[in-house]
């Protein structure tokens, strides 16, 4: 396994998280602050992952760690999905669901561990739920305060970033990463 990855992204909220999540089984990296942005331009979330994990390792010449990940809601006909960070947040998508019945909704993140063309790992990790009729909460970032657990009845944002991290869709696909990074 390698010693040490560098996560793709200038999230520092997302970075934070992942850092949280994998703790010491690996070391992680951020970007440097003056690479580039990756461009994603697919239309999955694994081709997005894929296509950043190989964008900034080329360049870094070092191996990364990239993710993918949207906010799937079966009444919007899968909307945002893979453009869930460029609709506008919480409130577009409050927006968007007024008078909409049916509000089940699902995470889903896509990691990639790249290395070169022909030595790439990945993992999908899902999260059901559904979209709550208004924000609650102050805790996460992006859609936690409208997004509500199957099986609970508060947001994400209300259940706290500790009960975040053990049970996202992020956390799932990284647990399955490191998974598969610790056997080979």
């Amino acid at each position: 396994m390698v010693d040490k990855w560098v996560f793709a992204t200038k999230n520092p909220h997302k970075f934070s998280e992942v850092c949280q999540i994998v703790g010491s089984a690996i070391c992680i990296e951020t970007l440097p602050p003056d690479v580039e942005e990756a461009p994603e331009p697919y239309s999955t979330l694994y081709e997005n992952a894929l296509s950043k994990a190989a964008f900034y390792a080329d360049r870094l010449r070092l191996p990364v760690i990239a993710e993918d990940s949207g906010l799937f809601v079966p009444a919007l006909g899968g909307r945002p999905g893979v453009h869930t960070a460029r609709l506008g947040g919480p409130e577009r998508l409050l927006e968007l669901m007024q008078g909409v019945q049916d509000r089940r909704a699902y995470f889903v993140s896509v990691m990639v561990a790249y290395r070169s063309p022909d030595q790439y790992l990945f993992s999908t990790g899902f999260w059901q739920g559904s979209i709550a009729l208004k924000p609650a909460g102050q805790a996460g970032f992006g859609y936690d305060p409208v997004f509500v657990p199957h099986g609970y009845s508060d947001t994400v944002a209300q259940l706290g970033v500790a009960w975040k991290l053990q049970h996202s869709h992020r956390t799932r696909a990284l647990h399955k990463l490191l998974v598969q990074l610790s056997q080979k």
